[in-house]
């Protein structure tokens, strides 16, 4: 009998230690460590200008996400905006998604950082500002003195693993 209790205690435990390696890498507290605009955003590579993201972090600026092992996460921002929200997560393949947003991660081989591209297509508005259906700048600003274009952009964050 004291022979079935402890192999079933060995099975539990090696099942444990499992389901612990089956875990995504991105279990994890992530510290936001690199935000911008690809300065050539057809492709999202490239130099990214991190302007607007250095006059933030000199106000306070700050933004750790939690990515729980249940599926639950907490994101918390300090400086300009500051606030804690819950939310949940999934990660999928070769895509994470957060918020009900699904996006394409790169992580590092190390899984100690990844980051994300935001792709934006261009656009049209109206001087209502309603999207329109001119799919080019000259078309757009030719149907009214009042449209403003906007260019397709590429917005990339990284995030470093907090230990």
């Amino acid at each position: 009998m004291k022979k079935v209790v402890f192999i079933v205690f060995l099975l539990m435990i090696g099942c444990q230690d499992k389901k612990e390696e089956e875990a995504s890498p991105f279990a994890g507290t992530w510290q936001l460590i690199e935000m911008g605009k690809y300065k050539v955003s057809g492709k999202c590579s490239g130099e990214v200008d991190d302007e607007e993201y250095r006059g933030l972090k000199s106000k306070g600026f700050t933004l750790t996400i939690e990515l729980k092992k249940n599926g639950t996460g907490i994101e918390t921002r300090t400086g300009p905006d500051a606030g804690v929200e819950n939310f949940s997560w999934t990660h999928v393949g070769e895509t994470l998604c957060i918020k009900n947003e699904c996006i394409p991660y790169e992580m590092t081989s190390n899984e100690q950082t990844f980051r994300i591209n935001l792709q934006e297509t261009a656009y049209c508005l109206d001087e209502d500002y309603n999207v329109t259906v001119h799919d080019s700048k000259r078309s757009c600003e030719n149907a009214s003195t009042s449209n403003a274009w906007y260019p397709e952009q590429c917005s990339t964050e990284r995030y470093r693993k907090k230990l």
